[in-house]
């Protein structure tokens, strides 16, 4: 049993009970660059001078930085092909995860675009992938990885993500698409429910393969003539608004202390609160947060509630997410933030924070995680793409 998986910023391979991690050599020399970038300025926005122009930035070992592994993808001799995002830069890269010391192939990076999930055909070396190109719309492309070349399938005032490549034609892939709503000035009001669509290439066509008014789906895969995919409930719980309104005087008191705060800190250079850390340090990522395929999850308190039913395997993805056969509606696996299926049909899941295996009904746990939301198994398809042949 094989397959690479994401755990944090780690690409990681499992390979029959042995666990392989190496991180990426991008990431590392982005942060390395932004930290020298910073300290080398650093004169300009430090002392007394800053503080009164209230232009004080953080010491450069204090700079946050947001990043993901949000696409692991294996090809034929298992080098491990990933997309990630870095602080306002996402990219996709190739390397060998076996070897900690070697260097990484580039295939793409890019300001303007976040690339993320998708589905590698190992057998013409090409990667479909959702691209990003601003706040509400993605488009599915695909890649050529010999070339370089790579082309979008699809456009609109749509999110369509989560492509996967069919094993009998690459020139069809399924893919998760949701309408982007508006009001009357064009301005953004929420997406659609999620559904599964069947892009053929060859025909330049698309067909709604399954919509359901209580469902979203994301992550399709096809696997012996059946349609698998992650259910979401379309309305999750709301917050019991008698809590809400009783939680109102303390959040107005928490947001005037923050604004004194960062009042007196502009002009004295000191915390209200003694002994107060750098306010900048750590302040855009929140532990308790995570934000799983588009959905931000309070992370901490999914885990105290999964641990109440599951005193071993819980993670922090809700229960509510389902794999489940999509015609049949039958459940495989609850609380599953991401999976894929072996050539054998064996499912590979995970939750978050484990890794498990699923297979006739039977599930095992594989390997725990820190944060696990990327599995990949390897995929061949019966018939190349003809996209890139024009």
């Amino acid at each position: 049993m094989k397959f690479l998986f994401s755990d944090g910023s780690d690409i990681c391979v499992y390979d029959d009970g042995k666990i392989t991690r190496k991180n990426s050599k991008f990431i590392e020399k982005f942060k390395a660059a932004s930290i020298n970038a910073e300290r080398a300025k650093s004169w300009k926005h430090s002392g007394e001078g800053a503080r009164f122009r209230g232009d004080e930035h953080p010491d450069a070992e204090d700079i946050s930085f947001n990043e993901t592994i949000n696409g692991v993808y294996p090809d034929k001799d298992f080098q491990a092909v990933y997309s990630f995002s870095v602080n306002g830069t996402s990219g996709i890269y190739k390397t060998n995860p076996y070897d900690e010391k070697g260097g990484e192939t580039h295939v793409i990076n890019s300001v303007d675009y976040v690339f993320s999930g998708g589905c590698l055909d190992a057998n013409s070396n090409v990667l479909a992938t959702s691209v990003r190109r601003n706040g509400y719309n993605s488009d599915i492309a695909v890649f050529d990885l010999e070339s370089g070349d790579w082309r979008s399938v699809t456009d609109g005032d749509t999110l369509d993500e989560y492509p996967f490549i069919s094993p009998d034609d690459a020139n069809v892939i399924y893919f998760t698409s949701r309408g982007v709503g508006r009001d009357m000035n064009g301005n953004f009001a929420g997406y659609s429910n999620g559904a599964v669509c069947r892009l053929d290439l060859s025909a330049l066509e698309i067909e709604e393969v399954a919509v359901s008014e209580k469902y979203g789906y994301i992550k399709p895969i096809t696997y012996d003539g059946k349609l698998y995919a992650v259910r979401i409930p379309a309305k999750e719980k709301k917050p019991n608004p008698l809590v809400e309104i009783l939680l109102i005087p303390f959040r107005i008191i928490q947001a005037i202390a923050n604004f004194i705060n960062v009042f007196v800190r502009a002009f004295t250079g000191k915390s209200l609160a003694s002994g107060g850390s750098n306010p900048a340090k750590g302040r855009e990522y929140d532990s308790r947060k995570e934000y799983v395929k588009g959905n931000i999850i309070n992370a901490q308190k999914e885990q105290k509630r999964n641990a109440r039913k599951d005193k071993h395997d819980y993670g922090f993805i809700p229960l509510s997410w389902q794999i489940a056969e999509v015609e049949s509606g039958k459940v495989i696996k609850s609380g599953i933030a991401d999976y894929d299926i072996l050539p054998d049909g064996t499912i590979i899941a995970t939750n978050g924070k484990r890794i498990f295996a699923i297979k006739d009904g039977k599930c095992s746990k594989l390997a725990d995680a820190d944060c696990c939301l990327c599995v990949a198994c390897l995929h061949s398809s019966d018939k190349k793409t003809e996209l890139f042949e024009f």
